[in-house]
């Protein structure tokens, strides 16, 4: 009871504020009204996004769609100042990112569950692959969008865990001929080169060609480290006539850098080591063995169609193809009780991937009895192959108080059969799905959508030429109410399922079953007059089942006995107040994320690993003049609170970061002075569990990034 009390009062405060800023009366010349084209976008005008079409595959309104969703715009990302994935979508409400450090990839959960695999680029599946997203974190420098789709979204896109999706909106041509080019230095020698070139021979977006890139390369507070990258993407829309629309993007990506960890608990400042603590800079891998490399190729295309009965046919297809190489070297214990040198990991890693994805999609929009139906039909599938070949290398001990580099990491014995896995995993489904917008005299709105998925999934041992298969078959389905009260205010509730295979088998040798997921949303949605300003604020009640869990019985095996469940309030809003001022704001409490069912009984009550309970953000940026020239300033606090280890009675601290920026906008180059974790902060970004508290690693946050950029624009 008193919890519940405690969560109306987090609601009826939260209401109170958004009521308040959705009665800001923005003027209403302020409004851009757009001439209409063909070619529909994500990429809405201004700072405020108002849809999130390839992430929903809807035209509805952000305020009009009846569950959470985030966007980032461009001018957000650049008020950001975010220079990676993890950097833009970190402080959105429910999301925490970057938990496992600058290890190259995006670590990613959303609302407890993780979601590092599930980034999507124009609505379509970047792969399938175990552990974390592709095998190369996302470059921004080609993203116009970042949206956030928060809840299962299983009806849209199949086979997903339930917390949610990211979905990328690519920079395609646009209407205008430009070229804009940056060039940024800024701590630990971070040099960037960027540019986005748009040519456009007919102020339109057919027949226009857009190249976007960047160069870039980095070291890092942590010794040794560096990373370097290289990104192209071109693009072009053909000019098919005005029924149908055609646009093409390919892109390629290098990246070259040492992989961090972590460093261990005990020596850190969360527990003292009895030699004394070690500095935050120390590398415990080994410079002379192989970095990571990744290069990753991708081409696509989106197709659309116009037919003279009012349906409208769009197809989008993407493959990609990706290789990752790397010595991997971590903390595996300490040596002995001494607590002054480790005994390290060494594996030597070649993982080959390539995938295929396609959606079709059908879409008509009618009026039956004064009543709308905005009718979809779709069918998508994917292809997903992936060869993994990895084994032990040699590696010495390292003593953290008398560090010794360059040592020899012997990788000669490849086939030492105990610590070599070399096998080739497929994915592949096939997913029909529907859904009915139902708009009642323009204020009631309902939807109702299913979708069924067949697939299998294999792993197959070429060590041993074994293979093992598992079919599947699974529906979901989603409905939701929404009450557009005054065009201010609108009252939702939804309620929507997910599901996600799992490989392996139990003790008696049956399959597993997909895991299955389930949430229950209730929330209010808020604009002003001008739509400028955009607001949210939403409850949700999630639910994972069929998690694998060991075996009461064996050990050895797992069983699916396990659940997962998480509650919290989220409260978001994005608002362009004026042409001299726009703030961001969010604020997450996730009250509840634990372990409800496991076959050890100890387990039961845990919190879910790196989700803190409380996230909040807020950024300002202000123009004295206006946006298109003169001055401009802005700031920022983000911070999170603690995080629980489990089983042990110390947290990951709290912390709380302060960003700042300036700038300087002219007609053809601007320059700008960004200021990340203004204070340099000190602070842990999250925890890996190990074996005991003793040897598990704790991951360190971003220190103090200060970058000068300089712009041009033509």
């Amino acid at each position: 009871m008193i919890q519940t009390r405690y969560n109306i009062l987090y609601f009826s405060i939260i209401s109170s504020i958004f009521l308040s800023a959705s009665s800001v009366y923005a003027n209403p010349n302020n409004a851009q009204n757009l001439p209409t084209i063909q070619l529909k976008s994500d990429n809405q005008e201004g700072y405020v996004a108002k849809k999130a079409v390839s992430g929903l595959k809807s035209d509805t309104p952000l305020f009009e769609t009846a569950q959470s969703v985030s966007v980032i715009t461009s001018e957000q990302l650049d008020q950001k100042q975010a220079s990676t994935l993890v950097d833009a979508i970190a402080d959105i409400a429910g999301v925490s990112a970057g938990y496992r450090s600058r290890r190259g990839l995006d670590d990613i959960i959303i609302r407890g569950q993780n979601a590092s695999n599930q980034i999507y680029v124009d609505g379509l599946r970047q792969g399938l692959g175990t552990g974390s997203s592709s095998d190369a974190a996302i470059d921004l420098s080609g993203i116009d969008q970042v949206q956030v789709i928060k809840g299962p979204a299983s009806v849209n896109f199949g086979q997903v865990a339930p917390g949610g999706i990211v979905n990328l909106v690519s920079k395609w041509p646009q209407a205008n001929t430009f070229a804009n080019a940056d060039l940024t230095y800024g701590s630990y020698s971070f040099k960037q080169g960027k540019f986005d070139l748009n040519y456009s021979p007919n102020n339109t977006e057919k027949g226009a060609f857009r190249l976007a890139g960047r160069i870039a390369d980095q070291k890092d507070e942590i010794d040794k480290l560096y990373f370097k990258n290289i990104f192209i993407s071109p693009s072009y829309t053909f000019n098919l006539g005005d029924k149908a629309d055609l646009s093409l993007i390919a892109s390629y990506q290098h990246r070259e850098y040492l992989r961090i960890q972590g460093i261990p608990i005990l020596g850190s400042s969360l527990k003292e080591n009895p030699n004394g603590p070690f500095k935050r800079s120390i590398y415990l891998g080994e410079p002379s063995a192989e970095p990571y490399k990744v290069d990753a190729y991708r081409l696509g295309y989106k197709f659309k169609y116009n037919f003279d009965n009012d349906w409208n046919f769009e197809q989008k297809f993407a493959i990609k193809k990706s290789n990752i190489d790397g010595n991997f070297i971590t903390m595996d214990r300490w040596a002995d009780k001494k607590y002054q040198s480790i005994i390290r990991t060494s594996d030597l890693q070649s993982i080959d991937t390539s995938s295929l994805s396609i959606d079709n999609q059908l879409k008509k929009t009618f009026n039956f009895q004064n009543i709308d139906h905005h009718i979809l039909i779709g069918a998508d599938g994917l292809s997903d192959r992936r060869t993994v070949d990895t084994y032990n290398c040699k590696i010495n001990d390292f003593n953290f108080y008398n560090p010794v580099y360059n040592t020899k990491v012997d990788c000669s014995d490849k086939n030492y059969k105990s610590s070599h896995i070399n096998n080739v995993q497929k994915n592949a489904y096939v997913g029909l799905y529907a859904r009915d917008q139902v708009v009642v005299k323009d204020n009631l709105i309902l939807n109702f959508a299913g979708r069924s998925d067949w697939g299998q999934t294999s792993t197959t041992n070429l060590l041993k030429s074994q293979e093992v298969k598992n079919h599947y078959q699974a529906f979901t389905g989603s409905v939701s109410a929404l009450y557009n009260i005054n065009n201010w205010v609108a009252p939702y509730t939804s309620y929507s399922t997910s599901f996600l295979p799992v490989a392996g088998t139990d003790r008696f040798g049956n399959a597993f079953e997909p895991q299955k997921g389930k949430q229950l949303e209730t929330g209010l949605k808020f604009q002003n007059e001008s739509q400028n300003v955009q607001a949210s604020l939403a409850w949700y009640n999630l639910t994972l089942e069929n998690v694998p869990v060991t075996d009461p019985v064996n050990s050895r095996f797992k069983s699916q006995d396990g659940e997962q469940n998480t509650k919290g309030i989220e409260a978001e809003i994005a608002a362009n107040i004026s042409d001299q001022l726009r703030v961001n704001a969010s604020f997450s409490h996730m009250y509840d994320a634990k372990i409800s069912k496991d076959t050890n009984i100890k387990k039961i009550g845990q919190r879910l690993e790196n989700t803190p309970e409380n996230t909040y953000s807020l950024s300002m940026r202000y123009y004295p003049v206006n946006e298109l020239s003169g001055w401009y300033i802005g700031t920022g606090v983000r911070g999170e609170s603690s995080k629980q280890i489990r089983n042990e009675s110390f947290r990951v601290p709290s912390f709380v970061l302060f960003d700042a920026e300036a700038g300087y906008e002219a007609q053809h180059w601007g320059a700008q002075l960004s200021i990340r974790n203004m204070f340099d902060k000190e602070y842990y970004a999250g925890v890996i569990d190990n074996i005991d508290n003793n040897n598990r690693v704790i991951t360190l946050g971003n220190p103090r990034q200060i970058n000068f950029t300089l712009k041009f624009k033509y």
